[in-house]
């Protein structure tokens, strides 16, 4: 298993770097998307990989799964959430399922290091990768890390975190996803629709009944 700081490092991301590039995109007037590999994403899947999403009778979640546990999809979402400085989400929510699919079988020593590790990177104050979630939800995490002993980590210690972030990116981000290409693309690949009737995503202006599309 691939730990996310390892991860991290990997993808040589961080709070300054990521404002840096921030900065020089807006000093030159472009918001091209920063040079990290999304394709480092295919790499981190451990060898039990996670079990089938399962999926939701509403096509628009129908879809949202299908690309996030899509190796390529994912690599697309992850690039595109690069574009928009907000990568810790898809890494924070695949590295719990990563965290999930394996558990304590490779040792509970290997998971107790590995939700440290997690905590610093995505967690903590001052975390490279902070995630966006609720105050309780953190502080939850924290009572439960802080000056504890690692053998007290449950199991399911980032589930709760894991769902915020996963609810984030299936009504904010993806909805802006469908709209490129690389969705577009995506779909293609999955057979996924490009248009959608839901009234959770940003609609197009019309009468009730407008439907989101994926356009250039």
């Amino acid at each position: 298993m691939r730990s996310p700081r390892k991860l991290l490092k990997q993808l040589s991301i961080s709070r300054g770097e990521r404002r840096r590039r921030s900065n020089e995109n807006q000093a030159n007037g472009n918001g091209s998307t920063p040079p990290t590999s999304a394709n480092n994403m295919n790499m981190i899947s451990p060898n039990q990989v996670p079990a089938s999403p399962r999926l939701s009778p509403n096509e628009w979640q129908f879809a949202f799964d299908h690309v996030i546990y899509d190796v390529d999809g994912r690599a697309q979402f992850t690039k595109f959430l690069q574009s928009e400085y907000s990568e810790e989400n898809i890494l924070f929510w695949w590295a719990v399922e990563e965290l999930k699919a394996v558990g304590v079988s490779e040792g509970r020593a290997k998971f107790e290091s590995t939700v440290q590790e997690m905590y610093d990177t995505f967690i903590a104050a001052e975390s490279p990768l902070a995630i966006n979630i609720d105050h309780d939800t953190r502080t939850d995490i924290i009572g439960l890390v802080e000056g504890k002993d690692p053998s007290t980590f449950p199991e399911n210690i980032y589930e709760r975190a894991q769902a915020h972030v996963y609810r984030l990116m299936e009504k904010d981000c993806f909805s802006r996803f469908v709209h490129t290409n690389a969705y577009k693309d995506v779909a293609k690949k999955l057979s996924l629709p490009q248009t959608f009737r839901f009234n959770c995503i940003r609609l197009q202006p019309g009468a009730a009944g407008a439907t989101a599309t994926a356009t250039n």
